[in-house]
């Protein structure tokens, strides 16, 4: 083979070589980002468990489909349901799912496992349950951060918040039954509460703040 044709032939190689590395690139994003076999994927979250809802594409419905939870959205993932499959029904419609068992008081990430065809896209909600009668989610304060409390009555509360030294930092109160606290400028270590209403138990403690 002359010099001229190898360099072709070489060319031509490293151009087919190109596009099928782009392709498997952008099949993997496409595989990443969605998974045709289940659409509509949404959670919400009420009183500590999770209902889920999801669309399948008809004649799916005999795999068994899995519920994976992590605290972060790329690792730690575990299986926390089963949606057992159904041979026989191809319809396309939405099913659903209740998760008793969700991580409590903490932002969920979770996705479906559909068998040998991969995942679902990934989809995250704080998921909150009382333990105490008031608490703060996340803990250590961040600026995201919300004091829960039960008032069930929608009576006023009157949070005041002191540093270390018992100085005041914060007075603030409300009909509701949480305070967005992670969106005031807090100093860094530990603060202290006092939560209370006229006819309501009096709620005293410490947090830590970090952001």
């Amino acid at each position: 083979m002359c010099s001229k044709s190898k360099h072709i032939y070489k060319q031509i190689r490293i151009t087919l070589l190109v596009l099928i590395s782009g392709l498997a690139y952008f099949s993997s994003l496409a595989q990443e980002e969605y998974n045709p076999y289940a659409t509509s994927f949404a959670a919400t979250a009420i009183d500590g468990k999770l209902y889920l809802s999801w669309k399948t594409r008809a004649g799916f419905t005999c795999q068994d489909i899995h519920i994976e939870v992590s605290r972060d959205s790329v690792s730690g993932f575990e299986r926390r349901g089963t949606y057992y499959g159904i041979c026989g029904d191809s319809s396309e419609r939405y099913y659903s799912y209740v998760l008793n068992n969700p991580i409590l008081n903490a932002r969920n990430y979770v996705k479906l496992e559909l068998g040998n065809i991969g995942y679902s896209n990934t989809i995250s909600v704080v998921v909150v349950k009382a333990t105490q009668e008031i608490f703060v989610v996340p803990h250590p304060v961040e600026s995201h951060s919300i004091l829960h409390f039960k008032n069930k009555e929608k009576e006023t509360f009157i949070l005041k918040l002191y540093d270390a030294i018992g100085q005041i930092i914060l007075t603030t109160k409300t009909n509701d039954e949480e305070i967005s606290i992670g969106s005031y400028s807090l100093p860094q270590g530990f603060i202290y509460y006092d939560l209370y209403a006229d006819r309501f138990q009096r709620y005293r403690g410490k947090l830590l703040v970090k952001h």
